[in-house]
């Protein structure tokens, strides 16, 4: 794994179940890490004294986000002007016996040969409020001057059933359908995918391989354009969680594909769930 966002990715995976020998295989043997860990601005210096840093770490403080996880990423992005770097912004909740630490911020990684050089991180204070708040987001896509991203998510349990939402809202509103929105602006699809099914299902998902891509276009009365999507859905298997109906949706639902009928899902969304199943039962034809 060289790819330097695909390594950032893993790296807060692995922080999240606070997987400390997963966290020292990413870093380079000579590392160095400034101020990356809660209360210690110091700098420091190779994998030893970096792999005490995160077990003093997970000792000291809790992830109180939805399934026990401690930071929320909610971008991860190249820096044109380095090779090599990538940046994260996130938000975080973790305690210790005096409290909840609520923060904010993002963190710089020097990626080299798939291992982390260099790992800095910027982080403010923030109030349980300006966390959970969400980002303001267009309330309409109708008329779009050009094509609107959206990603979707096929998610199978265990038992290969899959998840359903009920729409609040247009398009689709009071039809079911899979769980997914609009991209937003410096989104990553993985993330988008994630947090779409986060804010819809209140499940955290694995985001796995893409199933299809395509899109969607409606016109009103008059021929002209209400609606275009360009759709990306994905593979995702729930993690952690509670299945729950959240924004933006009137109802969820965790059916079996022989039963689906009753919910008179698209036919579109039916196929994209059919081939969801053939890549999880090893076929593609």
């Amino acid at each position: 794994m060289s790819d330097a966002l695909d390594v950032v990715r893993v790296f807060f995976d692995a922080v999240n179940r606070s997987d400390v020998a997963a966290i020292a295989a990413l870093y380079h043997p000579a590392c160095i890490v400034e101020h990356v860990f809660i209360d210690d601005s110091a700098v420091h210096e190779g994998i030893e004294r970096v792999r005490a840093g995160w077990t003093s770490e997970f000792a000291r403080y809790a992830g109180v986000l939805p399934g026990g996880r401690r930071v929320d990423v909610h971008r991860i992005s190249g820096i044109e002007t380095g090779w090599g770097w990538a940046r994260a912004d996130w938000r975080s909740a973790v305690k210790n016996d005096a409290g909840i630490r609520y923060q904010s911020g993002h963190s710089h990684f020097w990626v080299e040969d798939g291992l982390i050089r260099r790992h800095r991180t910027v982080a403010r204070e923030e109030t349980s409020a300006s966390i959970e708040a969400t980002a303001d987001r267009p309330v309409t896509r109708e008329y779009p001057s050009k094509p609107v991203v959206g990603v979707g998510a096929v998610i199978l349990d265990d038992q290969h059933r899959v998840v359903l939402v009920k729409r609040r809202y247009e398009p689709l509103a009071g039809q079911w359908s899979l769980p997914g929105g609009g991209l937003e602006i410096g989104e990553t699809l993985e993330s988008g995918t994630a947090r779409e099914v986060r804010e819809e299902t209140g499940l955290v998902v694995d985001v796995g391989p893409v199933v299809e891509v395509f899109d969607r276009i409606l016109v009103d009365e008059s021929g002209r354009v209400r609606y275009h999507f360009v759709l990306v859905d994905y593979l995702c298997r729930p993690r952690e969680g509670r299945l729950h109906a959240g924004t933006d949706v009137a109802e969820v639902a965790l059916v079996d594909p022989a039963d689906i009928g009753p919910y008179r899902v698209t036919e579109k969304a039916r196929a994209v769930i059919e081939r969801a199943l053939r890549m999880v039962s090893g076929t593609t034809s």
